[in-house]
């Protein structure tokens, strides 16, 4: 209790404040820098300070301020105080208010509006009639008078309030003072900690996954829409997308322009989420962001997801730091994902279809790319990475509804020339010797898509040098896609976590360790087809170490492990991923053999962590 009526004080203080700052500016305004033509007629902007109060603080406050500043400008100059002008003052602040709150975004028609009904009924009709009555003056001429004058002034404030509405940032900070202290979350009212961030962020009122863009836009609109003034790649597609992503950005950021990156999950730290050419979200901004959106959210009767809200956190972050365009990465599916708010993407791109989140998206390859090609807008190029040919007439047939150029990848021209556990070197039309240095059969055709998405943004105004795109390919970094960990033993994580993705993660095993047996360090989702994943995994693999990832959906080691019996393979469960890495090891270095971890993206940074305190333990 006594927390709350902290945050009360905390939040009416600063509310009494901003208030006192407006009235004290009408009175400067009024009583001092008025210019009177008469001694009824005057020029002055008293009445802008009124206004605004209305709009941004409600119509509550706006009446208050109003009454506020006539009575002490009266007492100050030595003015008799005058009820029915009083009277005015304060349906000036109360007119604009309620006229403001029918309109949840502000914009050049509210402000005419609330200007134009505030002087009409406070300036014009209630302050005249005080006027009149004081001065004795004839009614009808000195009521068309003071209406000639306040058409004229009210213009003038109509274009001051708009700039000044129109400057989200100083909007968003008055929308931030009027939470009435929901930033604050101890009794001395500190700033937000990285730590009380994530906490927040991770809440357990943020509950599953709820496909539907009405939160997301709702909350976005709270925060003055910081999407709406960021340039969006927007990528969707069962896998390969963050890959696609992370050089796509890489590339963009070796051709010198400020690069936002959006993506999920992470793998090591939450921060890798929303990066800025390649650099992880500080742990200071990650807490004043998710401070400054948190008041918005609590706001919402239909709380956010998890998803949504860091959206929006990125989002903002994002456009407070201006960046150029922003790669970003659908969480799930597309025509209901929350990064599909966003208006007018410079490209719109599918790296592929294949069966995930089936629940959400559908059981057939069309219904899923219906879903995926929900992300296609009205004029807007679209970008198809897959052979997929029935995913392809669904996705080219929204893009002709939308009127979007369509485009597919031709890798008719791929070759690729090398490739080792050092990485692959292919050409691709007129790119010779691409060199990318991370590791699957599957990153080379990756890398052709981001090659294609290059040279339609070439064609769209963007100056992408060919010398950045070799050195964006080359020094792209993306964890946790058949990542080698360690050289001897040789440890690989792959993060598939799919039927297609364990195709790919198979595959790769099979380039790099032709006619070889391997030892698995698995662990997957209970929703995923597991059967099918040991499956495609037993065909290389002479041990699986079975382990349960850290996540409430985790199949348990045990379960795994007696579907892996059943396949004729060797399995062992484990009661920890390090227990399992250290098994692995001993038995990796006896049998002259490598390690794959495959099956969870969860289980990437316990695999990480877990070698790292082995090898601690081995130096100390």
């Amino acid at each position: 209790m006594k927390k709350t009526s902290n945050k009360l004080l905390f939040g009416n203080l600063k509310l009494m404040a901003c208030a006192a700052i407006l009235a004290a500016m009408s009175i400067v305004l009024g009583k001092l820098l008025a210019f009177n033509l008469t001694p009824v007629i005057r020029i002055s902007f008293e009445n802008l300070p009124v206004i605004l109060s209305g709009i941004f603080f409600g119509p509550a406050v706006g009446a208050s301020v109003g009454i506020i500043a006539d009575l002490l400008g009266s007492l100050m100059v030595g003015y008799a105080i005058n009820p029915i002008i009083t009277i005015g003052a304060g349906v000036i602040g109360l007119c604009s208010g309620t006229v403001s709150s029918f309109f949840q975004k502000k914009n050049l028609l509210s402000v005419i509006l609330a200007v134009s009904l505030s002087h009409l009924l406070g300036s014009v009709l209630i302050k005249t009639a005080g006027l009149v009555f004081f001065y004795d003056m004839p009614f009808g001429a000195t009521l068309l008078w003071r209406l000639l004058t306040y058409l004229a002034i009210g213009v003038a404030e109509c274009l001051i309030i708009y700039l000044i509405v129109k400057n989200t940032a100083l909007d968003r900070q008055v929308k931030s003072m009027l939470q009435t202290g929901k930033t604050c979350h101890s009794d001395n009212c500190h700033a937000m900690t990285y730590s009380e961030a994530l906490q927040y962020i991770h809440s357990v009122s943020w509950k599953g996954s709820r496909p539907g863009l009405e939160r997301t836009t709702e909350l976005l609109e709270k925060m003055g829409n910081p999407q709406d003034k960021l340039k969006f790649i927007h990528v969707a597609g069962t896998n390969g997308k963050g890959s696609f992503c992370a050089m796509t950005a890489n590339i963009l950021k070796c051709a010198g322009y400020k690069v936002g990156l959006y993506t999920s999950p992470f793998v090591l730290r939450f921060n890798e989420r929303m990066k800025i050419n390649g650099e992880d979200i500080p742990d200071a901004e990650l807490a004043k962001i998710t401070e400054y959106v948190k008041p918005f959210a609590d706001s919402m009767q239909d709380a956010p997801t998890e998803f949504e809200l860091i959206t929006a956190i990125a989002f903002e972050y994002f456009s407070r730091q201006k960046c150029d365009v922003v790669v970003l990465e659908c969480g799930m599916g597309g025509r209901l994902d929350s990064t599909n708010v966003i208006k007018k993407p410079l490209l719109s791109v599918i790296t592929g279809i294949s069966f995930d989140h089936t629940a959400f998206l559908g059981n057939t390859i069309p219904e899923i790319a219906r879903e995926k090609a929900g992300i296609i807008k009205q004029n807007c190029p679209v970008l198809f990475c897959s052979d997929n040919t029935e995913a392809a007439k669904i996705i080219k047939a929204k893009a002709d509804e939308c009127g979007s150029d369509y485009f597919e990848v031709d890798r008719s021209s791929f070759t690729l020339k090398a490739t080792s556990l050092d990485g692959s070197i292919f050409d691709f039309y007129d790119y010779k010797n691409v060199n990318i240095p991370l590791l699957g059969s599957y990153q080379p055709h990756n890398a052709c898509n981001a090659l294609a998405a290059v040279n339609l943004l070439n064609s769209c105004n963007f100056r992408i040098p060919v010398r950045a795109i070799y050195d964006g390919l080359a020094t792209v970094q993306w964890r946790a896609r058949f990542e080698k960990l360690s050289d001897s033993p040789v440890i690989i994580s792959d993060g598939g976590h799919n039927p297609e993705g364990i195709d790919a993660a198979i595959e790769s095993v099979k380039l790099y360790f032709p006619n070889q047996k391997v030892i698995l360090i698995t662990g997957v989702m209970a929703d995923k087809d597991y059967s099918y994943m040991a499956q495609k995994m037993s065909e290389v693999a002479s041990t699986a170490f079975c382990v349960t990832p850290d996540n409430p959906r985790a199949l348990s080691a045990e379960d795994f492990s007696k579907v892996f019996e059943s396949m004729g393979v060797s399995a062992v469960p484990c009661e920890s991923v390090e227990s399992a890495v250290n098994a692995a090891k001993q038995k990796a270095l006896e049998e002259n053999k490598p390690i794959i971890s495959l099956g969870s993206l969860y289980m990437y940074c316990e695999i990480f962590n877990a070698m790292q305190r082995t090898e601690r333990r081995a130096q100390s």
